[in-house]
């Protein structure tokens, strides 16, 4: 019997694929922009980067804000934040964080802007 011939074909984890990206948004609960509450921003399998540059994928107008403030990356089928060193940080349910993965309605707050974290959006 040669090593091919001892393979498993079907069932492995290779043919399972990666996890499943969850269907995500961020909402924009409050911000000093008007005409931003409201909108979504969809999260997926790219990178999402929020600051105060306006190239981000959400520009947060605030001088509070780094130009480069967050990212939100996937990671194992679930989206995580982290603060990219950001001179006021990057609060998650109100509590200062560096790094955290995303759970359904958490609450993210960058300078005085306010999104909610919403699966199934």
């Amino acid at each position: 019997m040669s090593l091919d011939e001892t393979r498993i074909v079907g069932s492995g984890p290779q043919d399972t694929g990666r996890a499943k990206t969850p269907n995500a948004a961020l909402v924009v609960v409050h911000s000093p922009d008007e005409a931003q509450k409201g909108q979504r921003f969809p999260v997926g399998d790219e990178d999402v980067t929020l600051g105060r540059e306006e190239d981000n994928t959400i520009p947060v107008p605030s001088d509070q804000a780094s130009r480069r403030h967050a990212r939100i990356f996937l990671s194992g089928g679930a989206h995580v934040l982290v603060d990219l060193d950001s001179t006021n940080g990057t609060y998650l349910n109100s509590t200062l964080v560096k790094e955290q993965t995303l759970r359904h309605g958490d609450v993210v707050r960058i300078a005085t802007m306010v999104l909610k974290y919403v699966v199934g959006a």
